[in-house]
This record gives C-alpha cells, structure tokens and sequence, in this order.
C-alpha cells in the first residue's frame, strides 16, 4: 500500500507541493515537487524525482508510514534435475536442460542471493537429503526458497504414495526414493518465510491432496504486502497423479516451456506464486494432456501467504 503525504510550503514568490509516496514492500520513499498551481497529472513525466536526503522539505518532521514496512530477507533456490538414469528407468532428454534454463532466468531477472544445484550424478538420494539438511539449519524466518525438481516420479498404489526418483534409484525396491511425506517433512522444518516447490514430474501432484486453490488477485502494492505478511509453503505441479510429458517444445517439456515463457515475459515488479499459475495453466492444458495444479502443502505449515518473485 503506498502512504500519500502532502506538505504546502508557502513562500513570497507563490507556492509549491511536495508529495511522498513510501512503498511498503521495500520502505523506499520518494518526493516530487508540484509546481504552484498545477495538478500532479499535468506535470512533467521527466522530472527527476527528489529522494529523502539534504534537499528533503519533508526532513526533520519524523514522517512515516502507518505501517513497518516488510523485511524481505535472502532467497534461496534448490533445483534438481535428473535426464541420465544409469538402472532401468528410461532416460530422460529435457530435465537437467529445463532445470538449467530456470536456474539461469532466476539467476539473470529475479532477486536470488543463493543456488544450490544437483543435476544428473549429483543427484543421488543422499545428496538430495544433504541439501535439504543444510536448509533446514541455515534458511531464516525472514528468507524465501525455491524448490525446483525435474525428473521421474513414481506412485505406489500399495502404498498409496508418491515420490520422487533420484539418480541411484532402482525400479525393484523404493530403498533410494524420496517419497513426498519425506518432502513435506523437510519443507515443515525449514523456517522459510515462504517456500514455493515446483515440480515437474510423474504423480507429483501426490504432494497435496485436494482441491487446486484459485486465490483472488489484484495488482497493488496494497495486496503485495498483505500475500507476503503470512507464511507459506505451496507447490505448483506439472500434473496430478498422472504420467506427464517430458518432450514438448523448444527442447523443454511442455510445463517447463510455458514457465519459462511467463516467467520470462513478466514485467511487474512483484510477481506471486497464483499469477505464475494462473497464467501457465491455460496453454499447458491446450497443448498437453496434463493439467498443472497449485495448492498448500499438506501438513507443512501453510498460513495462507503467496511466494514472490521481485525483479532485479
């Protein structure tokens, strides 16, 4: 929400209004002088704006916003992308080049402090844990973090469970799967502020079960900062409890595709984890036989927040 402060400084050569605006996402404030006898739409789109400092007519007067504005802390990203599988699982050809393309975008366009990566041989069943350890310690309640997983997914039926499938993993026995009540273990105890997994594979929609929410949205700084004041933990998957493709377009799979493409295009500087959704959703179901989903994760810890993605 921004705060509209106006001060009337009179002089003897006529008047001038000041007004500031205070984003409360990022605290930043900004002054613009309006020059007697205009309105502030008719002024001059190329003025430069006047920042808090030395020529601040507003300085001195302890002006603040009516409400503290919110500490973003580090983002951090895991992304994990499996395509050579050495036992009797088929080989992939577009995860770890999906995987890369999204550790690249969020590198170049997005505000990321952290990458932590595990692609083909790394990704083995122990480092995947290992990973997920060191978040566990070092992730603060003020930080953000990004899951991102490409690669096989299996459902037991006889179990009624989902998992994912690492690099060492066998088609025998689950003894190297990571199931998603182990996923959704490590993502509770993590003390993110928020966390958004994304994961691109078989049955990967077995890490909640429910309903797809669809969460109202507006584009203000207003609605911004209140999706952001409460934590969360959600996943959005490339399907349900179903195969999905791995080929598709560009040389990346059809999820992968149109995540790119959106996250690529966006323009906003705030950009939430329903948008994402909202806006990928549509072209994967015209273009594919799977349909994508977003909700909490069960049992993790959920308030009801949004993911964000900030532009550099």
């Amino acid at each position: 929400m921004k705060k509209l402060i106006l001060l009337i400084l009179l002089t003897t050569a006529g008047s001038s209004l000041f007004s500031q605006n205070i984003d409360t996402i990022t605290g930043k404030s900004t002054i613009k002088k309006i020059e007697a006898g205009k309105s502030d739409f008719n002024q001059n789109n190329n003025d430069e704006p006047l920042y808090r400092g030395g020529g601040d007519p507003l300085s001195g007067l302890n002006v603040k916003s009516t409400k503290q504005p919110i500490q973003i802390g580090n983002y951090y990203a895991l992304i994990i992308g499996i395509d050579n599988y050495s036992s009797d699982w088929p080989k992939l050809k577009n995860a770890v080049a999906d995987a890369k393309a999204v550790e690249n975008l969020l590198k170049t366009k997005y505000r990321f402090n952290s990458f932590h990566t595990l692609y083909n041989e790394q990704a083995t069943r122990g480092n995947v844990i290992k990973k997920f350890e060191w978040l566990v310690k070092n992730v603060k309640p003020t930080d953000n973090l990004l899951i991102y997983y490409s690669g096989h997914g299996e459902f037991k039926q006889e179990l009624n469970k989902g998992y994912w499938v690492p690099i060492d993993a066998t088609t025998l026995s689950t003894e190297n799967f990571i199931s998603n009540n182990d996923i959704q273990t490590f993502l509770s105890g993590i003390k993110s502020k928020h966390t958004l997994l994304i994961a691109d594979a078989c049955f990967s929609g077995d890490i909640f079960r429910g309903k797809t929410v669809s969460i109202p949205y507006e584009n203000s700084n207003k609605y911004y900062a209140k999706v952001y004041e409460l934590p969360s933990r959600k996943a959005i998957t490339s399907g349900g409890i179903e195969p999905v493709m791995d080929g598709g377009k560009d040389g990346h799979s059809v999820f992968a595709y149109y995540l790119l493409k959106i996250l690529n295009k966006n323009t906003s500087k705030y950009y939430d984890a329903s948008q994402l959704y909202e806006n990928i959703k549509i072209p994967i179901v015209n273009n594919s036989e799977q349909t994508p989903n977003f909700q909490p994760i069960k049992d993790s810890g959920d308030e009801g927040g949004q993911f964000l993605f900030i532009l550099k």
